[in-house]
């Protein structure tokens, strides 16, 4: 494992390195990570704080380039980054990617590469020409349901429309018919 990433400290990083880069998610993220391992023919871990999100598969695409791990309660991914480091036996082979001081310097005592999160995420960038997609939103949730999808729903629930056009419409002015 080449490259061990500190997970939130990079991503934090990528929101506030670039306006293009603030609707970024964690699995695009890893995503965008896992390209750059492929780009550079190499392999990435990287550890996060905490749970794997319910419902959010280990996967990530291009697969067999990045692992995600999650170090689960009463652990920090920092720690689990020094154990790695301490434990890894090809040291100097090793890249850690963290802006954090005490990952850095688990890493410096065993001579391995480091690159700050900013610097990581520049190369990665120069290395990308664009921006990673926004995430899609359906219409409805800005602009709300048309009349058959609001008719839909009422059925469903077994509900009157009669008592939402009251509500839609207090002083009564919409014609009905």
């Amino acid at each position: 494992m080449p490259f061990l990433l500190d997970g939130y400290n990079v991503y934090h990083a990528a929101r506030k390195l670039s306006a293009d880069w603030h609707f970024l998610t964690v699995r695009q993220l890893a995503g965008l990570v896992a390209e750059d391992m492929r780009h550079r023919r190499d392999r990435g871990v990287i550890v996060f704080d905490g749970r794997r999100p319910r419902g959010q598969s280990d996967r990530v695409e291009p697969a067999g380039y990045v692992e995600l791990v999650y170090c689960g309660p009463g652990q920090d991914a920092d720690t689990l980054l020094e154990q790695w480091i301490r434990r890894h036996t090809a040291p100097r082979r090793l890249t850690v990617v963290s802006s954090d001081r005490r990952v850095r310097q688990a890493a410096r005592r065993r001579r391995c590469r480091m690159l700050k999160a900013d610097d990581y995420l520049a190369s990665l960038m120069r290395n990308r020409q664009t921006p990673p997609p926004r995430p899609v939103e359906p219409p409805e949730k800005r602009h709300g349901l048309d009349q058959a999808g609001r008719q839909e729903w009422l059925e469903l629930f077994g509900l009157s429309d009669v008592a939402f056009k009251a509500k839609d419409d207090p002083l009564g002015l919409e014609e009905t018919g």
